[in-house]
């Protein structure tokens, strides 16, 4: 017989990426005890494994909205956590070999980003030549810079979390993946895995990739999709990329650079969806170091010494779920789905999911996701995902 490990607590949150930590912390603050779970090792997932960087501008109002306060709460964090993520603002650099895609983000520009208080500046080839001399301009039309976008240090935004948890005497459990969503008479119970029963009136899926797999053991359908995305960096180089992130709009990729001087950058390959291993790939290799030399000829005489891969965890509308549905059971809450942006996202999820779960408070920011929007078909599409 297999002896098992029970925790009590008020609230299980079983994912402990950023979105999780984040829901974790904001409760506890509130004097709430909590239990964190996570099925690898906490912080580990693919809140470790992104690029850390941060934008404002996405395609929409309603994610440009949400965008713009989760800057502001990262700002606001570095001084609460105790933990600097060393913000810096160098801006997403966005280039466009057609017309066409360069009209279409200046009709973004004028109604949604400047009536939001954040518009990007636009350059012709030549000006770009002037400022970037490293890119080949000769390739584009013109480019947009948004100059509110960034970057931080994304690891020091997870150990502020977890430090402040370990202090509030959360429940951290690494490596324990939670087989089943306890659930009687439509209402949670905790969770169970191997090894471990955590019994909890609240239960929230901040499970990434997972998340969908485990609403199911408690009866709910969350459409939710895992895409391997892979990453690489090369040797070190002296500073000279001012942007924070460069993208080819044409073939999706980027790269910027970290303030070692190694560049990092992906492009997207129309992977399957799936639950992958985190493995490499040499067609990802090839089509990144094409699109690199290409967009960055300098960038062929640099050797790329370390590759490794994450997941965007899709949804049919690329903008996440928050929050709950009534028919779903009592004490049972989501935030996942973020479809590349969960880092840049999460805290600000955190705080808005522990004022729902507590006061049932829900935050305009909150509102449009919703899960009853993808019942009610009012999907918020969001088109501008990179990599």
């Amino acid at each position: 017989m297999i002896r098992r490990a029970v925790h009590t607590v008020d609230a299980v949150i079983v994912g402990g990426g950023v979105v999780g930590l984040a829901t974790a912390y904001n409760l506890a603050k509130r004097g709430v005890k909590v239990a964190v779970v996570d099925r690898g090792i906490i912080g580990g997932g693919s809140s470790t494994r992104n690029a850390s960087r941060f934008r404002v501008h996405f395609g929409n109002v309603e994610n440009t909205r949400y965008a713009i306060e989760a800057v502001r709460e990262l700002d606001r964090l570095k001084g609460e956590l105790g933990w600097n993520p060393m913000i810096r603002r160098g801006g997403y650099l966005w280039l466009f070999r057609d017309k066409e895609s360069l009209r279409a983000f200046e009709e973004v520009n004028e109604s949604v980003w400047r009536p939001l208080g954040v518009p990007v500046r636009f350059m012709d080839s030549g000006k770009l030549e002037d400022k970037y001399p490293y890119l080949n301009s000769k390739l584009y039309v013109g480019a947009a810079l948004g100059p509110q976008d960034g970057e931080l240090h994304h690891d020091y935004v997870i150990y502020g979390y977890l430090t402040k948890l370990k202090e509030m005497n959360a429940i951290l459990l690494d490596e324990t993946p939670v087989s089943k969503i306890t659930v009687v008479n439509n209402e949670v119970r905790g969770v169970e895995g191997v090894g471990t029963v955590i019994n909890a009136r609240v239960v929230v899926i901040t499970a990434g990739a997972w998340s969908g797999e485990l609403a199911k053991t408690a009866g709910v359908e969350l459409p939710i999709n895992a895409v391997r995305k892979e990453i690489g960096i090369t040797a070190p180089i002296r500073f000279m990329i001012e942007p924070s992130l460069i993208i080819d709009t044409r073939v999706n990729a980027y790269f910027g650079q970290t303030l070692r001087g190694e560049v990092i950058g992906s492009i997207d390959i129309d992977e399957e969806a799936g639950l992958k291993p985190f493995n490499n790939t040499l067609r990802w290799l090839k089509a990144w170091v094409k699109a690199m030399g290409e967009v960055m000829p300098i960038s062929r005489r640099l050797p790329v010494i370390r590759v490794w891969s994450g997941y965007y965890e899709l949804t049919p509308d690329n903008s996440h779920i928050m929050g709950r549905l009534d028919s779903w059971p009592r004490g049972l809450y989501v935030a996942a789905g973020f479809s590349g942006h969960g880092f840049m996202f999460g805290p600000l999820t955190g705080r808005l999911m522990a004022s729902y779960i507590l006061d049932g408070k829900i935050d305009p920011l909150m509102e449009p996701f919703l899960p009853d929007r993808l019942v009610k078909g009012k999907l918020i599409r969001e088109h501008l995902v990179i990599g």
